[in-house]
């Protein structure tokens, strides 16, 4: 049986792997990002195979860098679990999560009972706080941020863009055709203090030009605006991914076949470069990213 290479190495290379850099990678493992360098080249030499690419100052996974970096992370994961059952630490392991509102209602509060089932050793602790800055996310494991751009400075991966489709309720519908948008009430959605400009972009790619979209009702979350257009009270532009129960049980209908992407996405963010709970990140994670791929 071939030799495994150093434990050393393969912990480096996996963390400079997750990290995206060898400077943050020495930073958590608390050694130089030289130490970090030397430890990836025996690693490559040992495998026979380049793990990095190096671009300017910095690097990027090879095909086999990635493939590796999977498999490594999953079983140092794996590892520290094994380790915490062994030292007798059976209880439950909590993880706290940030999310937007509408998307830990809509989309993860559905599937929590999937990720129970695989994960029954770990709690989810929860919360829906506007989060902005790193330094206000520092009690946090990890989080699912709203946001158009990837967070610098903390390991950040986008987790699925928004897909924005019309709907309303049957309720608003005469002789199968949708209600015309003039003269309909439009929902709108409030970030920050300010409407997301939702109806515009929508405008501005599909039409009707003349429209005037500064009209309607406003709601300071999508879920309200969501619940406001299942009751009837007007139309909606909304992520698609957020209604996939309302279009399958018809509570709301798409008007057309019309989408417009973005250009706000979901990312998960690790807020630590050194999460105290590396193993859960991880599961929750992976998890996550399998939940989000298309049907």
């Amino acid at each position: 049986m071939k030799r495994l290479p150093p434990l050393n190495a393969l912990k480096a290379f996996a963390v400079a792997a997750r990290e995206g850099s060898f400077t943050h990678a020495g930073e958590v493992l608390h050694v130089t990002q030289g130490a970090i360098s030397r430890q990836v080249k025996q690693l490559e030499t040992a495998l026979g195979v380049p793990l990095f690419v190096r671009v300017h100052q910095a690097v990027e996974l090879t095909p086999a860098g990635r493939e590796l970096a999977d498999t490594l992370g999953r079983l140092f994961a794996e590892m520290e679990v094994a380790v915490n059952r062994a030292a007798g630490q059976h209880r439950p392991e909590v993880l706290t999560v940030n999310a937007p509102p509408t998307f830990a209602t809509r989309w993860l509060a559905p599937r929590l009972s999937d990720f129970r089932a695989r994960f029954p050793h770990i709690d989810l602790s929860i919360t829906t706080d506007r989060i902005t800055t790193l330094r206000e996310a520092r009690s946090l494991d990890c989080m699912v941020v709203f946001d158009t751009q990837a967070w610098p400075r903390t390991p950040c991966e986008p987790v699925m863009k928004e897909r924005h489709v019309m709907v309303s309720s049957p309720s608003l519908w005469r002789a199968s055709k949708p209600p015309a948008l003039p003269g309909a009430t439009l929902l709108h959605v409030l970030d920050g203090g300010q409407r997301l400009p939702v109806w515009e972009q929508w405008i501005a790619q599909h039409g009707p030009l003349a429209l005037d979209v500064r009209p309607g009702l406003t709601f300071s979350t999508l879920d309200q605006a969501i619940s406001a257009a299942i009751a009837g009270a007007g139309v909606v532009i909304v992520d698609e991914a957020m209604v996939v129960r309302e279009l399958q049980s018809g509570e709301l209908i798409r008007h057309n076949t019309l989408y417009v992407e973005g250009p706000f996405a979901y990312w998960f963010v690790v807020p630590s470069s050194e999460p105290t709970t590396p193993a859960r990140v991880h599961d929750f994670k992976t998890w996550l990213m399998q939940k989000a791929l298309p049907d």
